[in-house]
């Protein structure tokens, strides 16, 4: 036992050391591989000392114009020098990250920006050691990654891109995990967690599981994994994707309290989170460094300008104000007019004579016509733009760019003709979802084999078991000679004797004869045996075979008792057979023998005897052809499921198609390849039984085929209502196998073997219980299937005796006791004999109730499918909801009580008298392009929609604007008809919502939040699909899409599937989808979300395009004010389901704006100079007394100065006046933004909750 103990722990060893050192050197894995002799080095056990790091030693980058000079004073945390990373692709090569020389800062923020596809993402995992360099090298902390990449992780966070969690796990679980793993001390390790969770805002949320977190939550948790443990380098992939502004700004508010003492790496696409977090800002393109600066740096090489926004009113004098602004600025240009502002581009070399300028503005604002006016700069995304369009024309390729700005004159052509929806034929829409279906499953592989191989394989098996069965039935074994010596070899017995020596000696002799070793005992022979057993028990079975006793009685004769170890087979025979001879032998004085055979007796006959023809095939039919037949009627679910919950389904049926049709389409092209797999079943039947289902039954293999027709007609439609039930594919297809498992095979087999010891009250419910099975067709199937084979095996079993044979059985002799007696028509009974019985009748035994109840099932199944799906459940859901109107207007009482005690935007509440009396007159929705009134919707006794009122105008683009669980994404969705409103309703010219949801919504086109793509079909397919199922067919349809493509910058992708589309490119092809056909109203759910700045304005572009053509409202939702400024002529800000002010941009800035924006940027010569920047500080503080110190980092300061009464003209001329006094190397002024006016409401909703 110590022996095999050692042999385990010694394998143990081994193994642990063969892996540990794979682990190490295997290449084909994420990590960096060590060379294959790296146990044999010195750096590997000891480490290798820190790189010496110098300022000399810093990667220059100084030479080229668009890179600011590196800082001298500070250390690098991370240096990168020529690094490379190539991926082969094939035969090609892609080169992701080339010849990257970048330095990264303790105590900066570097922020890495790029498009998508730039290497940003690449160049962070090499770094963090999940991928090798091609070439290069970097060093962290002095460590380099490619040699000492265990020393150079030591002391890194890492939030990837997508996030790495355990959804069983809690937030306070995550965080403490990743502190010990980081080597913290475990007595230090709660106090560690609760600082990070007080950082990031997470404390609430602290004992919640992360499958309940919401997506912002989950990256706020990325990021404490990061940040937990004292990490001395961060690399953090886009940490803020999907959060709202506020909860950004949170995030914003942890890395800058962090970062002193940190070297932290940031990615991100919302290049205002670049500008205020990065203290550098490196952009890449096509793997390389295009510029590497500070914002300001960027902002003066790139920008362009300051944006001067001025609010018209009716009297609004264009000459007078053009002459006005030329006089102090003459090369000042119309940037943008709208119906009520107008912006204009200046250069940010003017900042010494905006102040004169303003100041003239603002004394004629009341002459020229001028409401209000503001100001803006350069943002980070104009600089991105531009150092974009530099790279493109050294990488792109002639042709490319064609789109990039102004409107296509081939788009005019295509679409400037656009002016209602095409006329939607029925055949074309079925055409389109059948067109759908083929392109899926062709690519789809897996779907075929599971539908075609599996069944066929299993029916297959199914009738080799039934084979192999039916032969060992028939298998009658040899008659077998009982020998001890060739049956067990040597052996041992026992001799107990009190008689005649003879009979003694003839069982020694007999057994030594036969290689048995002989145990003479004196005692209790049982006492022995005992102690035998106990001694070893293993020898016991295996030598002690037989013995015997012979005792003499007082009466002369003699009693012989035989012993046998009942374990071995025929150890009872033999031992009988030692006693029998040992007897003979003594009578007859002679050495004669006995000879012992065991002749079993026909198993074919027993079996036959007992089960009845039939029988076991009908047991196996039962089980394995609806578990071949479940594998295909499973597939039937995945699709459904996926569009369902990708909204895919949505974007459909908002085209105008209808419920039935799209389902209809469905069953028809499920059931057709269902129809196929069906046939080709036939073919098992052919092959194993010919005889018996084409010759002897000839209408057997009509039978087979209805049957597994109908189980298709009804099981796919029951599998469509199932889908309704399940978020997830995998999770539909175990559940339809798991019900065709347990009714389909489990109940009918048990019921079947059953039911015939059945009897009185507990046979009567069986029946029931049998009536009730057939609701599901996995039990009809199964019942069918085995009452087929039954009749067809039964009807053969007479049909396959030869004549001969028949005649010799059936003697009148023999007759009554053969198995072929029910085919004796001459002497068995009128209820004994077998009979031809045919398959579809209604007896219990064949096969007619489970083919009509099939037949029904799916007629049954379908109907309560299109009921769901029509507007019959909607129409007793909304009579049901009567019952609760009661309920719903006290909540609105309510709500008006809450809501008078806040102080409403004037504009709200015109909008919401306006829309009032559009509803009043008869004609007066028809003039807006959508209405809705009074919309609302409750969630439990919670207003996620607090009866919203609004007109949008045509051809308007209307921002809607607020965090998430505003309820802007729920607006959406009552008005596509996703969910229903508990109240209000909604207009266009020319259906309302309520009750025609199907005609409302195929006026409007959508982009939903998250990409609602069909993954298998190519970019050219998913717009053919919508364009078809919109009307559009013949070569407009192919012109429509061509331009669709082209627009949306997808030419070199359109042919590729969907699932391998970037993020960006999934986005743009989902805006395309929303566009298509032309609808007069466009519902865009945040469709810039992950997309780089490039493919934002790409899409910006798009939609100007299509909104100036087509005439189209669009209403957007968006987390990026920047894209509120580029697109929207008004928007509303939500607050808890309601409107807290609406109007333009430039509106609410004069309205709700909280001042100026002041970054000053201190001389390299006064950076070190503390006293000249006090006196900077004081200069401010004493002319300025209502500035707010924001920052103060590195030669930056930032102020935001909330004095209303300050005018942009004295804050001008207050700048360049220290300009000239502290020797400022550069300033900038701006207006409030956006994003400040919302985070003021967006504060306001955290605080309701």
């Amino acid at each position: 036992m110590l022996r095999l103990l050692l042999t385990i722990i010694s394998s143990c060893g081994v193994f642990i050391l063969i892996i540990w050192y794979f682990d190490k050197v295997w290449p084909w894995q994420s990590g960096v591989p060590l060379p294959f002799y790296f146990c044999f080095t010195k750096s590997y056990w000891c480490g290798s000392p820190p790189k010496r790091i110098s300022t000399t030693e810093f990667v220059e980058l100084n030479n080229f114009n668009y890179f600011e000079p590196e800082p001298r004073n500070i250390l690098a945390g991370v240096v990168i020098n020529n690094l490379f990373k190539i991926f082969k692709m094939g035969t090609q090569e892609k080169i992701a990250v080339n010849n990257l020389c970048l330095n990264m800062y303790k105590g900066q923020i570097t922020a890495l920006l790029g498009h998508n596809g730039a290497g940003k993402t690449t160049t962070i995992n090499m770094l963090t050691g999940l991928y090798t360099p091609s070439s290069g090298n970097a060093s962290i902390n002095g460590k380099d990654i490619t040699t000492d990449t265990t020393c150079a992780r030591r002391g890194l966070g890492v939030c990837p891109q997508h996030n790495v969690l355990f959804d069983t796990l809690t937030v306070d679980e995550h965080l403490k995990i990743f502190a010990g793993l980081k080597g913290v001390k475990w007595k230090d390790v709660e106090k560690e967690a609760i600082k990070v969770m007080e950082i990031l805002k997470l404390t609430n949320k602290r004992y919640d599981l992360v499958e309940d977190l919401s997506g912002g939550m989950k990256r706020k948790l990325s990021l404490g994994n990061a940040i937990i443990g004292g990490s001395e380098v961060l690399f953090l992939d886009e940490p803020t994707s999907g959060m709202d502004i506020e909860a950004r700004r949170n995030v914003w508010d942890a890395l800058l309290s962090i970062r002193r003492d940190r070297t932290i790496v940031l990615t991100t696409h919302y290049m205002e989170e670049a500008d205020i977090l990065g203290d550098r800002i490196a952009i890449m393109a096509e793997g390389e460094i295009q510029c590497c600066g500070s914002p300001m740096f960027l902002k003066r090489k790139f920008g362009t300008g300051y944006h001067l926004h001025l609010v018209k009113s009716p009297t609004f004098d264009v000459d007078e104000t053009n002459l006005l602004l030329e006089k102090h600025i003459p090369d000042i240009s119309v940037r943008k007019e709208l119906q009520n502002e107008i912006t204009y581009r200046l250069s940010t070399d003017c900042g010494s004579v905006i102040g004169n300028m303003f100041e003239e503005l603002e004394e004629s604002k009341q002459k020229l016509g001028i409401n209000s006016c503001g100001i803006t700069i350069t943002t980070m995304e104009d600089v991105f733009i531009k150092v974009s369009n530099l790279s493109d024309v050294k990488y792109m390729k002639k042709g490319e760019r064609q789109l990039r700005n102004g409107v296509s004159q081939e788009y005019d052509d295509v679409y400037g003709d656009t002016k209602s929806l095409k006329k939607q034929f029925l055949c074309y829409q079925l055409f389109a979802f059948l067109a759908k279906r083929f392109h899926y499953t062709k690519r789809h592989w897996i779907i075929l084999i599971t539908q075609f191989a599996l069944p066929v394989l299993l029916v297959c098996v199914c009738f080799i078991l039934i084979k192999n069965s039916q032969n060992q039935f028939r298998q009658n074994y040899e008659p077998l000679t009982l020998d001890i010596r060739s049956v067990y070899g040597n052996s041992e017995g026992i001799i107990h004797s009190t008689s005649t020596k003879n009979l003694s000696s003839q069982l020694e002799y007999f057994f030594k004869e036969n290689k048995i070793k002989a145990i003479e005992v004196v005692d209790n022979p049982i006492s022995y045996v005992l102690d035998y057993g106990k001694k070893s028990l293993s020898r016991y079975l295996t030598m002690l075979m037989v013995g015997a006793s012979v005792r003499n009685y007082t009466d002369g004769k003699v009693k012989l008792t035989a012993w046998y170890n009942n374990e071995p087979y025929h150890a009872l025979p033999m031992s009988l057979l030692l006693a029998h001879t040992a007897i003979l032998r003594h009578v007859s004085s002679s050495q004669a023998t006995i000879s012992l055979t065991n002749s079993p007796l026909p198993k074919f006959e027993v079996a036959e005897r007992y089960h009845g023809p039939g029988r076991v095939e009908g047991i196996y039919a039962s089980v394995f052809i609806p578990l071949a037949l479940g594998f295909m009627s499973a597939t039937a679910v995945l699709i459904p499921i996926h569009e369902r919950t990708s909204k895919a389904k949505l974007l459909q049926l908002m085209t105008g198609a209808p419920h039935v049709l799209y389902w209809t389409s469905m069953l028809l092209w499920d059931f057709a390849l269902y129809f196929i797999v069906s046939v080709t079943l036939i073919i098992p039947f052919a092959a194993f039984y010919e005889y018996i289902f084409f010759s002897v039954n000839y209408n057997a293999i009509g039978t087979v085929l209805l049957v597994l027709a109908l189980y298709g007609f009804s099981s796919i439609p029951l599998s469509y209502l199932l889908s309704f039930m399940i978020q997830k594919g995998n999770t539909g297809f175990a559940v339809v196998i798991a019900l065709t498992c347990v009714m389909g095979i489990a109940v009918s087999t048990t019921l079947i073997n059953i039911y015939g010891f059945l009897f009185g009250r507990t046979k009567d419910v069986i029946n029931t219980l049998v009536w009730i099975f057939r609701i599901f067709p996995y039990y009809s199937v199964a019942s069918g299937f085995n009452n087929l084979f039954r009749i067809a095996f039964q009807n053969a079993y007479c049909e396959g005796i030869s004549a001969e044979n028949l005649e010799y059985n059936c003697k009148p002799d023999m007759a009554k006791n053969n198995t072929l007696y029910k085919c004796c028509t001459d002497y068995c009974g009128e209820n004994e004999c077998l009979k031809k019985l045919s398959f579809v009748t209604w007896d219990r035994l064949a096969c007619g109730r489970d083919v009509m109840f099939l037949f029904l099932d799916g007629i049954i199944y379908f109907t309560i499918l299109i009921m769901i799906e029509t507007s019959f459940f909607q129409a007793v859901y909304r009579k049901l909801k009567q019952n609760f109107k009661n309920f719903t207007q006290n909540n609105r009482i309510f709500g008006e009580i809450i809501q008078s005690s806040v102080i409403e935007d004037s504009e709200v509440i015109a909008e919401e008298l306006r829309i009032r009396h559009l509803e009043d007159s008869n004609s007066g929705v028809g003039r807006e392009a959508l209405v809705i009134t009074e919309l609302s919707k409750i969630f439990k006794n919670f207003f996620a929609v607090d009866h919203l009122s609004l007109g949008i105008h045509k051809e308007e683009c209307f921002g809607l604007l607020g965090v998430n669980g505003a309820g802007k994404t729920t607006t959406f969705r009552m008005l596509t008809g996703d969910c229903h409103p508990t109240d209000g309703n909604a207009f266009t010219a020319h259906h309302s919502l309520i009750p025609n949801t199907k005609k409302f919504r195929s006026y409007l086109g959508y982009c939903p939040q998250f990409d609602a793509l069909i993954d298998r079909l190519t970019g050219r397919e998913t717009l053919t699909l919508f364009a078809r199922l919109r009307g559009l067919y013949g070569s407009e349809l192919n012109d429509r899409v061509e331009m669709l493509i082209k627009m949306t910058d997808l030419s070199a992708h359109a042919d590729k599937q969907t699932q391998f589309y970037s993020g960006g490119n999934k986005r743009k092809l989902s805006v395309g989808i929303a566009l298509i056909g032309s609808p007069p109203i466009i519902l865009l759910d945040e469709p810039t979300a992950g997309v780089d700045p490039v493919s934002r304005r790409k899409i910006w572009n798009i939609l100007a395009q299509a909104r100036y053509f087509t005439k189209a409202a669009i209403i957007l939702t968006t987390h990026s004010m920047e894209e509120c400024e580029a697109l929207c002529s008004r928007l509303a800000i939500m607050v808890n389901g309601r409107f807290r002010c609406l109007g333009s941009i430039q509106q609410l800035k004069s309205k709700y704006g909280q001042g100026y924006t002041l970054v000053i940027k201190i001389s390299k010569e006064t950076v070190e100079d503390q006293q000249s920047i006090f006196d900077i500080k004081t200069f401010i503080e004493n002319k300025l007394p209502s500035a707010d110190l924001k920052d103060d980092h590195q030669g930056m300061l930032q102020y935001h100065v909330t004095d209303p009464s300050v005018r942009l003209s004295q804050l001008f001329k207050l700048m360049e006046e220290m300009k000239r006094q502290f020797k400022l190397e550069d300033y900038l002024v701006s207006d409030t933004s956006l994003e400040q006016i919302f985070l003021t409401f967006a504060r306001s909703q955290r605080a309701a909750e």
